[in-house]
């Protein structure tokens, strides 16, 4: 007995199976976190996905465009549910991967749309922003991490998508046509380049060429011909894939002043210096027919708004000149300058309606072919300011130029755009965007 009590076999074995408990434990635990670990980047994946989603659906937004009829927090959930992500009974979405959970185990989604800036996310009561936030969780039980005295585990993830507003542009085509830019012959403005896009396609008619540097190519959906869309074939930057343009005057599209009707002669009374002066609308009253600048006409236009109504506006030469000029073009109103001197520039600050700060014309004719616009310069074309043609096709060809001002810009349905048009975006005030959405965070 006293020889068994002294013996040693089988000590180091009893100390290795001691020591292996808390060991198993440990490497039991670490087990579990790594699965933690798993989940968490599956749900990072899933927050990714729903704020880059639902940005590109707030870029629709921002641009005015009715591309989507799904709201922004929908898009976002769509894609949490295809990366497996959603809120319990909301998983009725396409390509769902949203399937039943192990019990005690739940998931959550939630979508802000709110403004970030500095890295700080903050959500306005409108509900309005520049950015998405997604962000997404698991909650479930915790086993051997009980132990330390966890009894649940809840396992988040936050994305954030922001809608950013790069490039100016000078030209942007509004659609819904396909090939709504279409680009021929030679471009060229002061030397600092703008940016040219269209909310659908881009159509080459030839290979272009661009006086200056600056210049750059969008669109919303692609680019015909394949043979002229990239380098060396176009020579400046483009992107046939982007977000929808910011239209920052959109808004001009549902005033109150577009109901005004009338066709009063427009007062152009002979002044002493041999031009003829012509008065805006008063505030509040109706609007002028048609107005013609022909062979020997001089017309000065005094600053204002001037309303027409079911008017042909037509230069085919003399001279028409004016600044802190706007023009608001309703009805089945056209407009075409074939010809003659034109030197016309907008207001910084309009009095008839803030809304019109900056805008030269503001065309809200609707949508017929016969109302296409046609500027035709021949280089004696001055225009300065932002040209809106919301409804209507605007073929811009000649050798249009500016002296009294450095901004030149036009958005409108469709912009058939060749010759040595002037166009840049340099003290615009309503000034177009590109849209980029980006993941910040």
């Amino acid at each position: 007995m006293r020889n068994l009590l002294r013996s040693r076999r089988g000590s180091a074995a009893f100390a290795t199976v001691i020591a292996l408990v808390p060991l198993i434990g440990v490497v039991a635990l670490g087990a579990e976190a790594g699965s933690w670990y798993v989940t968490k980047q599956h749900a990072q994946n899933a927050a990714d996905a729903a704020a880059y989603s639902g940005a590109l659906r707030l870029a629709c937004a921002i641009a005015g465009a009715t591309c989507d009829t799904q709201s922004v927090d929908y898009r976002s959930k769509e894609f949490a549910a295809q990366n497996a992500f959603c809120n319990s009974g909301d998983t009725a979405y396409p390509g769902t991967n949203c399937a039943p959970l192990p019990s005690r185990i739940s998931r959550a989604v939630q979508i802000d749309i709110g403004d970030y800036n500095g890295a700080t996310f903050t959500t306005p009561a409108a509900g309005i922003g520049n950015a998405v936030r997604a962000r997404v969780s698991q909650q479930q039980p915790a086993y051997l991490a009980a132990v330390l005295g966890l009894t649940t585990v809840n396992i988040p993830a936050q994305a954030i998508a922001l809608v950013q507003n790069p490039t100016k542009l000078c030209a942007l085509a509004l659609g819904p046509d396909s090939g709504a830019l279409k680009l021929g012959g030679n471009l060229s403005n002061n030397g600092t380049g703008c940016g040219l896009m269209s909310d659908t396609t881009v159509q080459f008619a030839s290979t272009p060429s661009f006086t200056g540097s600056g210049w750059a190519i969008y669109g919303a959906s692609g680019c015909t011909p394949s043979s002229t869309c990239n380098n060396p074939g176009v020579g400046v930057p483009h992107n046939y894939f982007m977000p929808y343009a910011n239209n920052p005057l959109s808004k001009l599209d549902g005033e109150l002043f577009n109901s005004r009707t009338g066709n009063a002669i427009l007062s152009c009374p002979l002044q002493a210096d041999g031009w003829k002066h012509c008065s805006p609308n008063s505030a509040g009253s109706g609007a002028y027919g048609s107005f013609t600048v022909s062979n020997g006409d001089q017309y000065i236009l005094d600053p204002g708004t001037y309303v027409f109504y079911n008017a042909t506006i037509k230069i085919t030469g003399g001279q028409l000149k004016g600044t802190g000029v706007t023009l608001v073009l309703l009805g089945d109103s056209r407009l075409s300058i074939t010809g003659g001197t034109v030197d016309l520039s907008a207001p910084a600050t309009n009095s008839f309606s803030s809304d019109l700060n900056g805008v030269l014309i503001d065309d809200q004719a609707p949508n017929k072919t016969s109302n296409q616009v046609k500027i035709n310069g021949g280089g004696n074309v001055s225009l300065g300011g932002a040209m809106y043609f919301p409804h209507v096709d605007v073929t811009w060809n000649g050798t249009t130029a500016s002296t009294n001002t450095t901004c030149s810009e036009v958005i409108a349905k469709t912009i058939d755009m060749s010759g040595g048009g002037y166009l840049n975006t340099q003290g615009c005030g309503p000034v177009a965007y590109t849209q980029v959405v980006a993941l910040v965070q």
